[in-house]
């Protein structure tokens, strides 16, 4: 009896968190501290997971070619790479110029703005997207890409443009940086393994 109460009970929740203050508040201050103390790392799996999921999702639920399946699943994680790949350079040149941030205030308040902005903000874009897909799995499963088939638009070219020029000053960041292969390799390594906090 009192395990039929408690599955009353969360499924009632199930079907009314959208309209509780407390579960949205809640949520946001759970976001933002798992945004704040995990590496990029745990994105990338979180980022992973969901291209997982896109696969299974145009190939098995909707039985799409691989080409459509590979086209769908490209779109819906280009926002999601495209951010990683921005707090992963961000990461790697912030990293490399506390030196410099060290010799005034000034700079490192300009730093401190940067890492919000380009490290913080894009793991917190990163994991509420992923929520919002757990949250409404039903729907994201039903649903393919409203663009699956057709050409680019705009905004999928600027994001492809902008992944492009980041991924080539983070390839491009030992030379720019003045610093060894195997600094950058050690900076990229504890950023982008999951389980360091």
């Amino acid at each position: 009896m009192h395990s039929h109460t408690v599955l009353l009970a969360l499924r009632h929740f199930a079907h009314e968190h959208d309209e509780l203050p407390a579960f949205h508040a809640g949520y946001l201050v759970l976001t933002i501290l798992a945004a704040a103390i995990l590496n990029l790392g745990a994105f990338a799996v979180l980022i992973a997971a969901h291209i997982s999921l896109d696969l299974v999702k145009y190939r098995e639920v909707h039985h799409l070619s691989w080409m459509h399946t590979f086209e769908g699943t490209v779109r819906e994680s280009l926002v999601d790479v495209f951010l990683l790949v921005m707090a992963l350079t961000f990461s790697v040149y912030l990293h490399h110029t506390i030196g410099i941030a060290a010799m005034s205030g000034v700079l490192r308040a300009d730093l401190t703005v940067a890492r919000f902005t380009g490290i913080f903000l894009p793991k917190f874009e990163i994991l509420e997207r992923f929520l919002g897909v757990l949250l409404h799995i039903g729907r994201h499963m039903r649903t393919v890409h409203e663009r699956l088939g057709r050409s680019l638009a705009a905004g999928e070219q600027l994001l492809v443009f902008l992944l492009i020029a980041t991924t080539i000053l983070f390839v491009a960041a030992p030379a720019i940086l003045g610093i060894s292969t195997s600094a950058f390799l050690s900076t990229v390594t504890h950023e982008m393994i999951p389980w360091r906090i």
